[in-house]
């Protein structure tokens, strides 16, 4: 893919944008109907719907923060740039550290209530933090919660600071990168990414 300067091509911009994902926790209300509690961000990491997500978002509690318990985790697509994403499918979760404050979500079945299957969802490949270094861009793509519904690439900033290395189930230790407060486990482009 071609970058634009220090931002990533028009094409990677696009393929981004249908692999974040809103994540709204639901609460079940009395007359059965389902009312969000909070909401975040998450990235489609495989097409089968694995979604990658912080802790705080997939579950507050976990982290010592007061917050209601979820009924359900909703997931919300992004199917236009000009348009909010629409709840499509439920999620469980499948790992959670609050250590590192991340969280792996599976998508199991539609708003409907049907298990799903089969799922060739966009998704996005993890790259590697340890070659960022001090000062590079990034852009920053997500729903942060304040402002419009849709993805975009936030303000860029200038590097990320690393965290003492924390393990994750199955994958060993390394260093982890803290993003800016309010944009969640969500992908990050340099002007290298392809």
């Amino acid at each position: 893919m071609t970058t634009r300067g220090n931002l990533p091509s028009r094409e990677a911009i696009s393929n981004t944008m249908h692999a974040v994902v809103q994540i709204v926790a639901l609460r079940q209300g009395m007359l059965g109907g389902l009312s969000p509690a909070w909401t975040g961000s998450g990235t489609i990491v495989h097409p089968s719907g694995i979604v990658l997500t912080n802790c705080h978002v997939a579950n507050p509690r976990a982290m010592g923060m007061s917050a209601p318990p979820a009924d359900r985790l909703g997931i919300a697509i992004t199917e236009r740039s000009d348009q909010p994403p629409v709840l499509t499918y439920f999620a469980q979760i499948l790992v959670q550290s609050p250590d590192i404050d991340l969280a792996l979500l599976k998508i199991v079945s539609g708003v409907d209530g049907r298990a799903v299957s089969n799922l060739k969802l966009p998704s996005v490949s993890l790259g590697d933090s340890d070659t960022l270094e001090l000062g590079d861009t990034v852009s920053i793509f997500g729903y942060p919660g304040i402002g419009g519904e849709t993805p975009s690439p936030a303000a860029a900033f200038p590097g990320l600071p690393r965290r003492k290395s924390c393990a994750w189930p199955g994958h060993g230790s390394r260093p982890t990168p803290r993003s800016p407060a309010g944009t969640a486990a969500v992908p990050l482009w340099t002007a290298t990414a392809n």
